[in-house]
C-alpha cells in the first residue's frame, strides 16, 4: 500500500472514530435524560403517597383516640367511687350504664365497659365469665400494671366470628390493683383502607402494629396475618424493604411488577402503608428507552461494520510483515522460555527432594521413613513430570525414552492407592482394590511411566463418575515362551457416564473432552488418554475400553514385565511395610576429609542442601551467595573442586567461570568446574561444555552423580574408603578382656554402647542389668502377649526399647520400635507377625552375654576376697536402715562396694535377691527379704 492509500484509510478511520465517539455521547445523554424522567416520576408518585398516607394517618389516629378518652373518662369515674367507698354493686350498675352509651358513641365498634376492682371481676357488657376464669392472667390487666397511670393497648387480635381486629384499651385505678378495660373493634379501620384503595388513591393501604401483623388492609383477606412469618410473598418482601430503608418511602419489585411505598407512624407504634403499582408508569419509559437504544446500536454497527473492513485490510498487512519476524524469534523464545521455568521449578524441588533425603539419611523412626519414602516417591513423580513438560525438544522429536529399572510392586501400588484415595473420597467414591496376591512383587519395567499410565486412567475414572465406585484390579499371567517374563494385567472399572460408541474416537484425540457440555466442570485439558495411548505403545501395549453409556467403563491393558524376583506380593499394604523396615539407610561411599569445594548459588537452600548432602563424606564446603563473593574466595584459597550455579543475578555463573579462567595466576585456575543447573532441556549438556565447564550437574541434584563426580574429580590422595574412621575408631577401642566375646557381635555396637554410658566402666553394669532382665522381661512381655493386654504389651517393649538403645543393640531397638508402633495403633495383626522372632531374638542374647557375666565374671569373682558372716551381718543392716529411709543413693552405694567382695555360696541366693529388688527402687521386697 502507498502512502496516498494509506492516508486515505487513516483519514476514513479518523472519521469513523469520531462518529462513534458522537453517538457514545448523544447515548450518555439519552441514559441521563431517562434517569432524569424516572427520577421526577418518581418523586411525584411519593409526594402523592405522602398526602394519601398523612390523611389515613389522621383518620386512624382520629378514631383510636375516641376509644382513649372513653377508657380515660371512665377510669376518672371508677376512682372517685373507690375513693369515695362505693359498693361494687354500684360500680357495676355505673358499667352497665356506661356500656350503652359507649356502643352509641363508639358506632357499634365497642361493647362496653369491664374492670376488677379489689379481685372482683365487674362486667358492664353482659358477660358472664366462665369457671376459672382469672382475670389478673389476661393480657389486657398485665398491660395497665406494667403502664401504671397510661392507657395501654394490648396487641391486636382477629375476632373468630366477626373476622375483624380487635384491640383491647386498659388502665389501672387510683388504687394500683384495679384496671378499668375496654374491647374496641379496628372494623372502622379496614372501611377507610378500603375506602382509599377504591377511590383511587392508593393501590394498597395496610396498616400494621408493632409486630407486623396486619391490622387492616384494603384486601380483607390479608387481615390478622403476620408478615413477619412469611416466606416468599408480598408483604414479606414489603416488610423486608421497609425494615432496612432509610427514608419514609421506597421502591422495591416483586414478580414482574415495580411498586413505591410510603409509610407513616400512627398511635400505638403502629405503621400506615400506602403502595402505589407503578410498572406501568416505568414500563412505557423503559419501552421508549429500549427503542433509543436499538437505533443507536444499528447505527453503531453499521459504522464498525465499515470500521472492521479498512482494519482488517491493515492487520492484514501488518500480520504477513510481522509473520516472518516471527517466525524467526518463535525457536529462540521457546528456548528462552523452557530455560527460566525448568530453573525456576526444579530449584524448590531440589530443595524439597534435598531435603527429604537427609530425612531419610537421619531418622530411625519408621513411620518418618514412611512418610519420607512417599515424599520422595511423589518428588520423583513431579520431577518426571517436570522433565517431560519442560524438555519440549524431545517431545518435538519423538525422543520420549523408555527407561526401564528394578522396582517393588508394593510399593507403586502404595502411591497409587494414596493418591487416588483422597480424591475417590472427596467424591463420595468407594475404591475398590483386587490385588491377586500371587503376583510377583520385584519386577524390571520403567516404573515411573507405568504408574503414569495407571494415575491418567485412575484418575479420569474418579473425574467422570459421580457415584458408585472405582475399582483397580492388578494380576498377572505367565508366558510360556518366556518362563522369567509376566504380563503384568491391570483393569479399572467405574461405575460413571460411560462413553457413547459414536464418541470413543475422541477419547484418544488430543485435546477433545467426550460430550463436553456435559462435562463443562470436568478440569483437565484432554490429553491424558492421548498420552496413555503414547506410553503404552512405546512400552509394546495397548489400552483396551470396553463402555456402556450410561452404566460405567473399563479400561485395561497387559504389559510386559521382566520378573526379578519370584516373591509373591501378598498383601501390598504389609509388603510395603516390610520394604520399609528393610529400608537401607544411606552410607557414604567414601570420605575425604582433607578435601576442599567451593559452591557458588544465589538460593540459600540449596546451599543448605548441597551441603547436607555431602556431610557424611566429610569434605569441607565453603559456599557464596553469588558469582563475586565466588571469585573472591577462589583468589585467596585452593580448591580441589567449584560448583557454579548457572542461573544467577548480576553475574551468572557462565560469566563467573570466564572471569575465573582469566585470573591465570590464580590458585584456581586449573581447578575443575561444574555447573550445578536446573536447566534441563536437551542440548544442555553440549552448551555447557562448550561454555568451558568440566561438568554439569542438573537439579535436583542425585546423590550418587554428585557422589561419581566427586570420586571422578577429586584428587586421589585425599578419597579413603567409607567406614575407614568407623573401622579405626573400632579397632582402636580399648576393652577390657571380660567384653573380649561380644567384640565383633553383629547385633551389638560396643562404641555405641560406651559412647551412651559414658565410659567402659559405666557400660559394664548397664550391660549387666541388661542381662540379668532378660529372665524377667521376655516372660513379662509373653504373658501380656497371650492375655491379649496391648497396653500393658506396649509398654514393655517401649521399656525394653530404651534399654536396647543405650547398650547399642541399635536394630534389636527398631525391631522393639516397631512393635511399640503397633501396639499403639492396635495393629495386632503386625504383632502377631512378629512377637515370636521378637522374643526368639531376645531371649538368645541370654546365650551370648552369658560369656561376659557367667564365665569370663566368673574368673574374676573367685580372685575377690570371701566376705564373712559378720561382714555380711553389717550389710544387711546398713541395707535395711537405706530401704526403710528409701534412700536409693545409699542403697546402690553398698552394693557397689560389695562388688569388691565373693559372696558366700550360703547367702548367695538371698544376697542376689536383694541386689535385683535394690536395682528395680523395691523398697518393700527388700524390707520383707531382711525381716526374714
Amino acid at each position: 500500500m502507498d502512502a496516498k492509500q494509506q492516508e486515505k484509510v487513516n483519514s476514513v478511520l479518523k472519521r469513523v472514530d469520531m462518529t462513534t465517539i458522537i453517538i457514545l455521547f448523544f447515548l450518555m445523554v439519552v441514559m441521563a435524560y431517562y434517569a432524569m424522567l424516572q427520577s421526577e416520576m418518581k418523586q411525584k408518585i411519593i409526594v402523592n403517597q405522602e398526602l394519601v398516607a398523612t390523611r389515613s394517618a389522621s383518620q386512624i389516629n382520629d378514631y383510636l383516640s375516641t376509644g382513649v378518652d372513653i377508657i380515660r373518662v371512665a377510669s376518672c369515674t371508677l376512682d372517685d367511687m373507690i375513693r369515695k367507698g362505693k359498693s361494687h354493686a354500684e360500680m357495676r350498675d355505673y358499667l352497665l350504664n356506661q356500656s350503652g352509651a359507649i356502643e352509641h358513641i363508639s358506632g357499634g365498634n365497642s361493647m362496653g365497659l369491664y374492670a376488677i376492682v379489689q379481685d372482683d371481676f365487674l362486667d358492664g357488657t353482659g358477660w358472664t365469665p366462665h369457671a376459672g376464669f382469672v382475670p389478673q392472667e389476661r393480657p389486657w390487666y398485665g398491660g395497665a400494671m406494667a403502664n401504671i397511670g397510661h392507657v395501654a393497648v394490648v396487641d391486636p387480635y382477629l375476632d373468630a366470628q366477626t373476622h375483624t381486629m380487635m384491640i383491647t384499651l386498659s388502665k389501672s385505678l387510683c388504687d394500683v390493683k384495679s384496671v378499668a378495660a375496654m374491647d374496641f373493634s379496628l372494623g372502622h379501620l379496614q372501611t377507610i383502607t378500603e375506602e382509599l384503595a377504591v377511590h383511587g388513591e392508593s393501590d394498597i393501604e395496610i396498616v400494621m402494629d408493632r409486630k407486623y401483623q396486619v391490622v387492616a388492609h384494603s384486601d380483607k383477606a390479608e387481615v390478622g396475618k403476620c408478615y413477619l412469618n412469611e416466606e416468599g410473598t408480598f408483604g414479606r418482601a414489603l416488610i423486608d424493604k421497609m425494615r432496612s430503608a432509610d427514608e419514609k418511602y421506597f421502591s422495591f419489585r416483586f414478580g414482574d411488577a415495580e411498586y413505591i411505598a410510603y409509610t407513616m407512624p400512627v398511635a400505638n407504634s403502629w405503621q400506615c402503608v400506602s403502595v402505589f403499582d407503578a410498572t406501568s408508569t416505568f414500563a412505557q419509559l423503559r419501552r421508549t428507552f429500549v427503542l433509543t437504544i436499538f437505533v443507536l446500536l444499528l447505527v453503531v454497527s453499521i459504522l464498525m461494520v465499515i470500521m472492521t473492513r479498512y482494519e482488517k485490510k491493515t492487520r492484514l498487512a501488518q500480520e504477513l510483515n510481522q509473520k516472518a519476524e516471527s517466525a524467526a524469534l518463535a525457536n529462540e523464545a521457546k528456548s528462552a522460555f523452557l530455560s527460566n521455568m525448568s530453573h525456576e521449578i526444579r530449584t524448590p524441588i531440589n530443595a524439597v527432594l534435598g531435603m527429604n533425603e537427609m530425612i531419610l539419611r537421619e531418622s530411625h523412626e519408621p513411620n518418618v521413613i514412611e512418610y519420607a519414602e512417599n515424599l520422595r516417591n511423589a518428588g520423583n513423580t513431579l520431577l518426571g513430570l517436570v522433565n517431560d513438560i519442560l524438555d519440549f525438544s524431545k517431545i518435538e522429536a519423538g525422543k520420549l525414552e523408555i527407561i526401564p529399572v528394578d522396582y517393588d510392586l508394593s510399593s507403586m501400588l502404595n502411591d497409587l492407592v494414596n493418591m487416588i484415595h483422597t480424591r475417590a473420597d472427596a467424591k463420595g467414591l468407594t475404591l475398590l482394590l483386587d490385588f491377586d496376591q500371587e503376583t510377583p512383587k520385584r519386577l524390571f519395567g520403567d516404573e515411573v511411566r507405568v504408574k503414569q499410565v495407571i494415575t491418567n486412567i485412575l484418575t479420569n475414572a474418579v473425574k467422570y463418575t459421580e457415584k458408585g465406585s472405582v475399582t483397580l484390579a492388578v494380576g498377572f499371567e505367565r508366558i510360556p515362551e518366556e518362563p522369567n517374563d509376566v504380563e503384568l494385567c491391570v483393569t479399572v472399572k467405574d461405575t460413571g457416564i460411560g462413553i457413547k460408541p459414536e464418541d470413543m474416537e475422541k477419547l484418544f484425540s488430543k485435546f477433545e473432552r467426550i460430550e463436553e457440555k456435559r462435562n463443562r466442570n470436568v478440569e483437565g485439558t484432554g490429553l491424558g488418554m492421548a498420552i496413555t495411548i503414547n506410553l503404552l505403545e512405546k512400552m509394546g501395549s495397548a489400552l483396551q475400553v470396553e463402555s456402556t453409556y450410561g452404566v460405567g467403563s473399563t479400561f485395561s491393558f497387559k504389559l510386559r514385565q521382566r520378573v526379578v524376583k519370584w516373591e509373591p506380593l501378598g498383601d501390598y499394604k504389609a509388603s510395603y511395610q516390610a520394604l520399609l523396615k528393610g529400608h537401607k539407610k544411606y552410607h557414604e561411599k567414601f570420605t575425604a576429609p582433607e578435601a576442599l569445594v567451593l559452591m557458588v548459588d544465589d538460593n540459600p537452600m540449596n546451599l543448605t542442601v548441597f551441603k547436607s548432602l555431602i556431610k557424611q563424606t566429610r569434605v569441607q564446603v565453603d559456599t557464596a551467595n553469588d558469582g563475586d563473593e565466588g571469585l573472591l574466595l577462589a583468589q585467596d584459597k585452593k580448591y580441589d573442586i567449584i560448583f557454579l550455579d548457572h542461573m544467577m543475578p548480576r553475574k551468572d555463573g557462565v560469566e563467573t567461570l570466564h572471569e575465573l579462567k582469566k585470573q591465570a595466576d590464580g590458585p584456581n585456575f586449573t581447578t575443575p568446574v561444574i555447573c550445578l543447573t536446573a536447566n534441563a532441556i536437551s542440548g544442555a549438556r553440549e552448551q555447557y561444555m562448550e561454555a568451558g565447564f568440566n561438568d554439569y550437574l542438573t537439579k535436583p541434584i542425585d546423590t550418587d552423580r554428585l557422589e561419581k563426580m566427586l570420586l571422578a574429580y577429586l584428587p586421589k590422595e585425599k578419597l579413603r574408603a567409607a567406614g575407614h574412621e568407623e573401622v579405626m575408631e573400632q579397632e582402636n577401642l580399648e576393652l577390657p578382656d571380660c567384653l573380649a566375646p561380644l567384640k565383633g557381635a553383629g547385633w551389638l555396637d560396643l562404641s555405641i554402647g560406651i559412647k551412651n554410658s559414658g565410659s567402659v566402666e559405666a557400660y559394664l553394669p548397664l550391660l549387666k542389668i541388661f542381662y540379668d532382665s532378660i529372665d524377667e522381661m521376655a516372660p513379662a512381655i509373653e504373658g501380656f502377649y497371650a492375655d491379649r493386654n496391648l497396653k500393658d504389651y506396649t509398654i514393655k517393649v517401649h521399656a525394653l526399647k530404651s534399654s536396647a538403645r543405650i547398650i547399642g543393640a541399635k536394630e534389636f531397638g527398631e525391631e522393639a520400635q516397631l512393635l511399640e508402633n503397633a501396639g499403639k495403633a492396635g495393629n495386632m495383626d503386625y504383632i502377631r507377625a512378629h512377637h515370636e522372632n521378637f522374643i526368639e531374638t531376645y531371649r538368645g542374647f541370654k546365650v551370648q552375654l552369658a560369656k561376659v557375666f557367667e564365665e569370663g565374671l566368673l574368673a574374676a569373682e573367685n580372685e575377690k576376697p570371701e566376705a564373712d558372716m559378720e561382714l555380711m551381718e553389717a550389710v544387711y543392716e546398713e541395707l535395711l536402715a537405706a530401704a526403710e529411709e528409701m534412700d536409693s543413693d545409699r542403697l546402690e552405694e553398698i552394693i557397689a562396694e560389695m562388688d569388691d567382695y565373693r559372696i558366700p555360696e550360703t547367702e548367695a541366693e538371698l544376697y542376689k535377691k536383694i541386689k535385683q529388688a535394690v536395682e528395680h527402687f523395691e523398697y518393700e521386697t527388700i524390707l520383707s527379704l531382711l525381716n526374714h
